[in-house]
């Protein structure tokens, strides 16, 4: 089980992953969720979590789960070249 700091780590990673994933500045975002880019920006230092809400809202904008933005992601496997 991870204590605060690390679950808010991974919050903030996986804010910024899925953001610039969809090309997004934190001032576009802010702009589709009707927030301010100084929240978001907020969000991604660590210094605060979205509400419930605002995760629903910001998962459905990506086309993912809550559960995503609240986990360790998930990397795929590496495939290695046959030689």
């Amino acid at each position: 089980m991870k204590n605060e700091n690390e679950f808010m780590q991974m919050v903030a990673d996986n804010l910024i992953y899925y953001r610039k994933l969809n090309n997004l500045t934190q001032l576009e975002l802010s702009e589709k969720l009707n927030y301010s880019d100084k929240s978001i920006s907020k969000w991604e230092r660590k210094e605060g979590l979205p509400d419930l809400y605002t995760l629903y809202l910001i998962a459905d904008l990506y086309g993912i789960t809550i559960d995503q933005l609240l986990e360790e992601r998930k990397e795929p496997p590496k495939v290695q070249k046959p030689k």
